[in-house]
């Protein structure tokens, strides 16, 4: 306990609509489906303070640079560019722009190809 008071944390509850606003902020650039919850309350409270987010997480670099907040990387090298995530079809190759309402899961497919119904993966927009 005296770590933790001797280390002068503020504590903060992120409000919900901080959290809408990360949430919204995902969705645009297609992190959301790869952001935890813990993710998203981090993004929040750097969105609403205004805050350098210090993160080694390329999601996370990614979401807050395209929302027009600094980041500061801890051992990684940054992310050098921001991102568009896409779905892409695995079998045709055809592609679409990422629902906000995708499955948030780590692993696996994340829909069915509407031309050809192969699995559906979520990349790197290309071009």
């Amino acid at each position: 306990m005296m770590l933790v008071e001797a280390a002068d944390i503020q504590w903060r509850d992120v409000p919900s609509s901080a959290i809408e606003q990360a949430k919204s902020c995902a969705s645009t650039t297609g992190d959301l489906a790869r952001l935890s919850d813990v993710d998203v309350d981090v993004l929040a409270l750097a969105l609403e303070l205004k805050a350098v987010l210090v993160t080694d997480d390329y999601r996370l670099q990614n979401t807050y640079r395209h929302a027009g907040g600094s980041i500061e990387s801890v051992v990684n090298a940054p992310s050098k560019q921001i991102w568009i995530w896409e779905l892409r079809c695995k079998g045709c190759g055809a592609t679409s722009a990422l629902p906000a309402n995708v499955s948030r899961s780590k692993k696996g497919s994340v829909g069915e190809c509407g031309a050809c119904g192969s699995p559906m993966e979520i990349k790197r927009r290309r071009g």
